[in-house]
C-alpha cells in the first residue's frame, strides 16, 4: 500500500511538473508592451500592458500581470509618454491601385497653377507609356481653376506632340491635351457616356481639355497598359505609406479583375500586410454607371479571395461631385432655377440593383455626394430590406457632403454605415473656391454632418478617399473634432456643432471600420484573442489639446505581431 502511494505521489509530482512547464510556456509571450493602452473596448477601455503571441493578443490588463508573460526571448517595450491603440482602418481609400511612381507625372498637393506648370515642365523628361509615349499622371487640385476646368492650352504648349492624360485629385475629372483628343478622335460631337461631360468652350464650341465623370473613360479605356512589375512596385510603395501612417486595414472601393491581379500576387507572396475589403466594380474606381455585366464580375469573385483580401462588396455611384456640378442635389445649384445635377441611376434601377446585391450577401458600398444622391441610396437600402428582410451585409454610404435633415436618422434606422472623410470638414480651398459658388454659403456651412448622424445613433466610419486627400488618420481625427484647418489651426470652423469627441473619432477609425469590414470579432479593438494589429503613437492623444492631435506621430505599426514600420530611436 505504501509502495502504491509512493508511486502515485511520484506520478502526481511528474504531472505537476509537466503542468508547471506548460503553464510557464503558456505565460511566455513573443512581446509585451507596458504603458498607456487605449483598447477601444467599452468593457475595459484602458490597460497598463498587453502580451502578444503568434500574431494574436493573449493578455490585456495591469502591468504586474502583464510581466508574468515575460520569458526568455520575450521582447519588452516600456512606453513613456507614448500610447498604444488598435491599427487604423480606412473605410474608403484608393490605396491598392498604388501610388504614382517616378514614371508618372505626380501633381498631388500642388497649391498654385505656377507650381503645376513647374511640375509639368519637369514631366517633359518622362519616357512615357506606349508607342505614343503617353504622359500619364494625377493629383491636380480642381479648386485652382474656375469650375474645376483647366484648359488644354497649357498642356498643348508643353506637350505639342505627345498625348497627355491627368486625372484630378478628386478623381472625377481629367485634363487632356489636343494630341490626346486627336489620337482618340474626341470632338465636340463625341458622346460623353452616361452622365459624362466633355466641357466645351462657350465661344468656339470646341473641347477645352476637361472631361468629367464618365467622359474620362473616352481616354482612360485606351491608355497603354502598365507592366506588372510597375503595378507591384506602385502597390508596395502605397503599403509602405499606409504603414507609416498606422493604417492596417482598408476598404478599397471600385476594383476589377485587372486591379485585383497584382493584389492577389502580393498576397500569395506574403507581401500584402494589410487587411483589405475590395468593393468590386466593372468600371473599377472610375466614376460613372455600370450595367448588368457587374453580375458576371461578381460571380468570379471567389478566385480572388485570400486571407487578407475580402471580395464580398460591390461599389456603385449615385452621382458625381458638387465641384463639377455633377453631384445630385434636392435643390438647384446657385444661379440656376432647374439644374440639380445628374442622377446616375433612376430610383427603380437602384432598388433593383440593391435588392439583388443584398440577396447575394454583398455589402453595397455607395458613393453619394449630394443630398439627392444620399436619399436615392437610402431609398435603395430601404427597398432591399423590404424585399429581403434585415441583413448583416454591413452596407455603407461614403462622402455624404450634404444630407437632408429628414434623412439623417435613416442611417441608424437601416443600420447603414456613414463613411465620412473628416479631413474635408473644414473651410479648405475647395469649399471656398468651388463649393460656395456652386451651392451657396448656407449649404456649404452644413456640409459633412458627422455630429448629427452620430447623435441620431448612426455608425460613423473614418476614411480618407486617398488619393483625393492625405491618408493620415490623425489629421482627419483632429478635424472631426475641431472642424477647423488642421494645418494652421485657424479660421472659421465649418459648423462647429457637427464636431464629435476624440473617443468617437478613434472608434470611427478602429472598431467601426472593422465592423464595416465584417471583422469586428477579429480586429478593431485590443482584446484577448484578437489580431495584434496595433499602432504606437508618440503621444497620448487624450492628453493633447484637440488642435495638437495632428502633430502626434506614429512611432511603430504592428501587423499580426510583426513590426511593419518603426521610427528608430535617436
Amino acid at each position: 500500500m505504501e509502495r502504491s502511494l509512493a508511486v502515485l505521489s511520484f506520478f502526481a509530482a511528474i504531472c505537476w511538473s509537466l503542468q508547471t512547464l506548460a503553464d510557464e510556456s503558456h505565460q511566455t509571450a513573443d512581446r509585451v508592451i507596458l504603458g498607456s493602452i487605449y483598447t477601444v473596448n467599452e468593457g475595459q477601455p484602458w490597460a497598463e500592458g498587453i502580451a502578444l503571441k503568434n500574431g494574436v493578443i493573449v493578455y490585456v490588463g495591469n502591468e504586474s500581470d502583464s510581466r508574468r508573460w515575460i520569458g526568455e526571448g520575450t521582447e519588452v517595450t516600456t512606453l513613456k509618454q507614448q500610447m498604444v491603440i488598435p491599427g487604423f482602418h480606412d473605410s474608403h481609400a484608393h490605396l491598392l491601385i498604388g501610388v504614382a511612381t517616378d514614371t508618372e507625372c505626380d501633381l498631388i498637393r500642388l497649391e498654385s497653377i505656377a507650381e503645376v506648370e513647374a511640375q509639368l515642365t519637369q514631366c517633359q523628361g518622362l519616357s512615357g507609356f506606349g508607342n505614343a509615349q503617353w504622359i500619364i499622371g494625377s493629383g491636380w487640385a480642381p479648386y485652382l481653376w474656375p469650375k474645376a476646368e483647366p484648359n488644354k492650352a497649357l498642356l498643348d504648349r508643353l506637350f505639342p506632340d505627345r498625348p497627355v492624360y491627368l486625372s484630378s485629385s478628386f478623381g472625377h475629372s481629367a485634363w487632356v491635351n489636343s494630341k490626346a483628343m486627336e489620337v482618340l478622335g474626341i470632338t465636340a460631337d463625341t458622346d460623353p457616356g452616361a452622365d459624362g461631360v466633355v466641357v466645351l468652350d462657350p465661344q468656339t464650341g470646341e473641347p477645352t481639355g476637361t472631361l468629367h465623370d464618365a467622359a474620362m473613360l473616352l481616354v482612360k479605356n485606351f491608355l497603354p497598359e502598365m507592366t506588372e512589375e510597375h503595378r507591384l512596385d506602385s502597390i508596395r510603395a502605397a503599403l509602405a505609406m499606409a504603414h507609416e501612417l498606422g493604417v492596417t486595414a482598408v476598404i478599397e472601393p471600385g476594383v476589377d479583375a485587372d486591379i485585383l491581379a497584382p493584389l492577389v500576387t502580393l498576397a500569395d507572396r506574403g507581401e500584402l500586410k494589410i487587411r483589405a475589403l475590395t468593393s468590386l466594380s466593372t468600371i473599377n474606381w472610375q466614376p460613372g454607371v455600370f450595367d448588368d455585366a457587374i453580375f458576371e464580375l461578381l460571380e468570379q469573385r471567389d478566385q480572388w479571395r485570400r486571407p487578407n483580401i475580402g471580395v464580398d462588396s460591390v461599389k456603385i455611384y449615385m452621382d458625381g461631385v458638387i465641384e463639377s456640378y455633377t453631384g445630385a442635389l434636392l435643390e438647384p445649384y446657385e444661379g440656376s432655377n432647374h439644374e440639380r445635377g445628374p442622377r446616375f441611376y433612376s430610383q427603380a434601377q437602384v432598388n433593383r440593383y440593391f435588392s439583388r446585391f443584398d440577396a447575394m450577401g454583398l455589402q453595397i458600398h455607395v458613393h453619394a455626394i449630394g443630398d439627392a444622391g444620399v436619399r436615392i441610396a437610402l431609398n435603395g437600402y430601404e427597398a432591399a430590406q423590404a424585399a429581403n428582410g434585415p441583413s448583416n451585409n454591413r452596407h455603407h454610404v461614403t462622402h455624404l457632403q450634404l444630407i437632408s435633415e429628414e434623412d439623417v436618422p435613416r442611417f441608424a434606422q437601416y443600420n447603414i454605415g456613414a463613411t465620412f472623410q473628416p479631413l474635408w470638414a473644414y473651410y479648405d480651398p475647395a469649399a471656398i473656391e468651388l463649393d460656395i459658388p456652386a451651392i451657396g454659403a448656407e449649404r456649404t456651412h452644413s456640409m459633412y454632418p458627422i455630429g448629427s448622424v452620430h447623435r441620431s445613433g448612426g455608425r460613423i466610419n473614418g476614411a480618407s478617399d486617398y488619393f483625393v486627400t492625405d491618408m493620415n488618420p490623425l489629421l482627419a481625427i483632429e478635424v472631426g473634432i475641431t472642424r477647423q484647418d488642421p494645418y494652421t489651426n485657424s479660421g472659421t470652423p465649418l459648423n462647429a456643432s457637427e464636431g464629435v469627441d476624440l473617443a468617437t473619432m478613434i472608434k470611427a477609425y478602429t472598431i467601426n471600420g472593422a465592423y464595416t469590414m465584417g471583422l469586428e470579432q477579429q480586429q478593431g479593438s485590443i482584446e484577448v484573442g484578437k489580431r495584434a494589429d496595433l499602432v504606437i503613437l508618440d503621444s497620448n492623444l487624450f492628453e493633447l489639446k484637440p488642435y495638437e492631435i495632428s502633430d502626434a506621430a506614429v512611432v511603430e505599426t504592428i501587423f499580426a505581431g510583426e513590426t511593419v514600420f518603426k521610427i528608430d530611436a535617436p
